[in-house]
């Protein structure tokens, strides 16, 4: 006579002594929910090298790197371009990220473009994917 499911449910969940479900069971073994309070995370992945240098800027296809660069915004000193205050514009990001050269379509608006101020400018999150690259990029720029 075959064993009875009951009997497997003991046997998976002896892992862990609380009486908890079969599928939480296995959910603790894939993620990871066994191991010492104290255990260093080892898979995780390898530290990247901090960047020499702020991303650069390309507007109508004139590079520029940023004196200010924070997600968002950004600050150009000196700018000689065509733009115009609370002008919507494209412009490219170019990074590089552990050795992986980046580049990122953006979207910005003039919020201030003076002579002493430069062009101040804020910029719309790029898509998910770039987003993470550029948090990504920032830590490492900021040796998080």
């Amino acid at each position: 006579m075959p064993p009875k499911l009951s009997e497997y449910v003991g046997v998976v969940s002896g892992f862990r002594n609380e009486g908890t479900s079969l599928f939480m069971s296995w959910l603790s073994i894939f993620s990871g929910g066994n191991k010492a309070s104290g255990a260093a995370k080892t898979t995780g992945e390898p530290r990247r090298e901090r960047p020499s240098a702020p991303p650069t800027i390309v507007i109508d296809h004139h590079d520029y790197v940023p004196e200010e660069f924070v997600l968002g915004s950004f600050r150009i000193r000196p700018y000689d371009g065509d733009l115009i205050a609370k002008q919507k514009f494209d412009f490219r990001l170019q990074f590089d990220l552990g050795g992986d050269p980046v580049d990122v379509s953006c979207i910005g608006m003039v919020v201030k473009l003076t002579e002493e101020a430069g062009l101040v400018a804020r910029f719309q999150s790029p898509q998910p994917f770039y987003e993470r690259k550029l948090i990504e990029y920032m830590k490492a720029l900021k040796g998080l």
